[in-house]
């Protein structure tokens, strides 16, 4: 591998666009002072990850962008471009491009072929390569006066950087940072910790309590959720039994209602058959009544017209007696009237309470013919007595028209009669009163006949009644009979039907008493099944599932009552201690095993460093042998009639073994004595220097080697015996030499020539110059 080409873009001095092709060998880049050759050299360097501005001959990393008066540049690019065919960049390119690039607001971008990427990335793809940061592949002038009057243990570290141990050193010291870190971190966390278990310890007591009573809990929580189990199977064998019995019921009622249907049914079909038997019955009742109150009515019509013949015969024997006395005045009624003389005449006051009596008759023979007429209206013989009623009801009126007719009568007081009225019945014929009195009573002799006629005919149909009440009797006695046997079965359904009725309701009644029952079960259930819910939030399904019932009751009984009078006095507890010492205890066990991590992750660094410093001083201890063997050839070469060696110090630092470890250079430079470093010329400091660079060249060998200006300080005797070792390296490695001495121009394979302009911009003026031409370059 070796570089190929160089372009710079606003870099330092080099505002525009500039390239230079390099090729294997010894190529030399040559120009005037302050033309602005080394920032080649400081471009290399940049762009490979050089991140100190000092180290840039600047004072910050804005510097490097071309600045000048009249124009100023908003970015500096660089791109080295490197011929990677022997694949020593781990990348599957041919050619391999780092870019560069910084703004002046700020910031670098870095390419891999024009692809972004992080320095790391190319950190790491050249760390392994002898090109990356710190491996010394570019030497100034400064740097090679400053490696001669190093410290021993300045010095070592240019070795360890110069042969790789640097990557090592990054590794050692990233873990002991780490170390570091982990002890801070297990120092917090032991704080931390002890703070955490002040307040666990009293936790995990109360989370003990807390657990027994827990305990206690869950085990009430079983035995009463196993009783309850048992109950509900309890009750649900009672719900069985009493659904079967009220099932038993109900059919029986319904069996009963059925009897009851069937009996109704057979009891109306007997009152069907007996209807005719019943109507007849009713018809031969209704008529024996008839008949019996039509016997009543006769008895009361003969006992009347008795009566009534009674009133006539009477009647009849009044006048016959008073006709056979004679009508005389003296045997009357004497009437004394004031102013008038004494006479005779007829007394007939009695007629008129005859008149009354009539007329009561009279109106009593009426309504006797009406109560004939309605009782005895279908029977031929209530003709004749209506008839001869309705005579003697004519002759009574006669009789009473008479007697209104025979004249006036005396009123009951003999002093209040008018003159008038006395001189009319004084002056009245007694022969006519007396023809009108025998009237009267031939009227009553034709009543009183026509009585007895009447009373023969009541007495007759009385007679006839009586012998047809006798023949319907026997008929009516025979339906009688036959309805009363139907009516006993009737009776008897009654009575049937009446107990079945009982018996529903004694069904009903049991049937209500076990709805009670069933609804007293369905609250017990609910009760139990309430008291799961609020007590313990179990529904009915789960507990089934996963509970068994109680298989002896008074002993869960008794374990729940122990159970809640220990939990009564157990005293307080707190129910979250359980769950804040378990998250409290998880997260100590989280610090606990944090910190274990962290003391395992710490022995594992240990282990790690203590293979590092191993490591480190195996390949130092190695390499140091070579490099000082080295060191004694090329010292030789630079100083013929000298002798130099490398000396290993050891000291007590209390650090690594390497880091307790420096490098002294014991130096003859051929006038048979050892002096001091620093009593040197500068000639002899650079050649000392370079003697040392390049006896470390040779055992860590990188793609090529960039010398800035190291030759200023020697003359044309030293610069001839470090350009023989140049030659001697540019063998197998590529060498870029920055330089004005004339000498060095004479060994390049190569020559570059970098010019400045008066607008203070480097130009590469020419590529591949030849040698002759070199000189002239240099007097521009």
């Amino acid at each position: 591998m070796y570089l190929k080409n160089i372009t710079l873009r606003g870099f330092k001095s080099f505002a525009n666009k500039s390239s230079l092709d390099f090729e294997h060998g010894i190529s030399v880049i040559v120009g005037p002072n302050g033309s602005g050759k080394s920032n080649v050299a400081d471009a290399i360097s940049w762009v490979l990850g050089e991140q100190s501005p000092k180290s840039l001959r600047g004072s910050s990393m804005g510097d490097v962008i071309f600045r000048s008066k009249d124009q100023e540049m908003g970015i500096a690019e660089v791109s080295l471009l490197f011929d990677n065919r022997d694949r020593i960049f781990d990348v599957d390119f041919r050619d391999v491009k780092i870019t560069r690039h910084v703004f002046s607001r700020g910031g670098s971008d870095y390419f891999i072929n024009s692809s972004p990427c992080r320095l790391m990335d190319i950190q790491e793809m050249t760390g392994d390569s002898g090109i990356g940061k710190g491996l010394h592949i570019i030497i100034n002038q400064g740097q090679v006066n400053e490696i001669a009057i190093l410290k021993p243990a300045e010095r070592k570290l240019v070795i360890d950087e110069m042969i790789g141990l640097s990557k090592h050193k990054n590794r050692r010291k990233k873990s002991i940072d780490k170390i570091d870190k982990v002890k801070s971190d297990i120092g917090r966390l032991d704080d931390l910790m002890i703070e955490i278990k002040r307040t666990m310890d009293p936790l995990e007591i109360e989370s003990k309590r807390a657990r027994e009573y827990a305990d206690m809990a869950n085990e009430l929580k079983k035995e009463e959720i196993s009783l309850f189990l048992s109950d509900l199977k309890r009750y649900n064998i009672l719900w069985d039994e009493i659904e079967g019995r009220s099932k038993k019921l109900r059919e029986s009622i319904r069996g009963t209602d059925n009897r009851i249907l069937k009996i109704e049914k057979e009891k109306n079909d007997l009152f069907s058959n007996i209807g005719s038997e019943q109507a007849e019955y009713e018809n031969l009742r209704a008529r024996i009544e008839s008949f019996d109150s039509s016997l009543g009515i006769l008895s009361n019509s003969i006992a009347l017209v008795k009566s009534k013949k009674n009133v006539f015969s009477t009647l009849y024997s009044m006048f016959e007696m008073e006709l056979e006395n004679g009508v005389l005045p003296h045997k009357t009624v004497k009437k004394i009237v004031p102013g008038k003389q004494d006479g005779a005449y007829v007394d007939l006051s009695f007629l008129e309470k005859v008149k009354k009596r009539l007329e009561k008759l009279e109106n009593r023979m009426r309504d006797f013919l009406e109560s004939i007429r309605v009782q005895l209206k279908v029977e031929h013989d209530a003709e004749t007595v209506i008839g001869e009623g309705n005579r003697i009801i004519e002759g009574l009126g006669s009789i009473i028209e008479d007697i209104k007719a025979a004249g006036s009568f005396p009123k009951s007081k003999k002093s209040e009669r008018s003159p008038d009225r006395e001189k009319k019945v004084q002056d009245m014929s007694i022969d006519k009163k007396i023809r009108k009195i025998q009237d009267i009573k031939e009227v009553c002799r034709v009543n009183l006949e026509r009585a007895d006629r009447m009373l023969a005919v009541l007495e007759s149909f009385g007679t006839s009644s009586e012998i047809i009440k006798e023949r319907l009797y026997p008929e009516f006695e025979r339906h009688k009979e036959l309805i009363s046997n139907d009516r006993d079965k009737i009776n008897g359904y009654d009575r049937k039907i009446s107990d079945l009725k009982l018996d529903v309701n004694r069904f009903e009644n049991e049937i209500y008493k076990i709805d009670l029952r069933k609804e007293q079960v369905k609250e017990k259930v609910k009760s139990i099944t309430s008291a799961m819910v609020d007590d313990y939030n179990v529904s009915i399904e789960y507990a089934s599932k996963n509970f068994k019932p109680s298989g002896n009751t008074q002993e869960s009984e008794a374990r729940v009552k122990r159970l809640k009078s220990r939990m009564k006095n157990f005293g307080n507890v707190n129910p979250n201690a359980a769950i804040e010492f378990s998250k409290i205890k998880k997260r100590y066990d989280f610090l606990d095993e944090q910190r274990k991590d962290l003391v395992e992750a710490g022995n594992q660094l240990k282990e790690l460093i203590k293979e590092i410093n191993e490591k480190i001083s195996s390949i130092f201890l190695e390499k140091f042998e070579k490099i000082n063997e080295s060191f004694q050839k090329y010292f030789k070469i630079l100083f013929p009639h000298g002798e130099g060696e490398m000396i290993l110090e050891s000291y007590e630092n209390g650090g690594s073994e390497d880091e307790d470890m420096g490098v002294d250079l014991k130096v003859d430079i051929g006038n048979n004595k050892l002096v001091s470093l620093s009593l040197l010329s500068g000639g002899e400091k650079s050649l000392v220097s370079l003697a040392f660079q390049f006896s470390v060249f040779s055992i860590n060998t990188a793609p090529f080697y960039v010398f800035d200006e190291v030759d200023a300080a020697l003359d044309d005797a030293n610069i001839a015996r470090f350009l023989s070792l140049v030659k001697k390296f540019s063998e197998k490695q590529q060498i870029i030499i920055i330089t004005h001495q004339k000498k060095t121009m004479e060994i390049a394979d190569k020559i570059y020539g970098v010019t400045m302009q008066s607008d203070g911009i480097s130009k590469v003026v020419s590529e591949k110059i030849d040698k002759k031409d070199a000189a002239g370059i240099m007097d521009k």
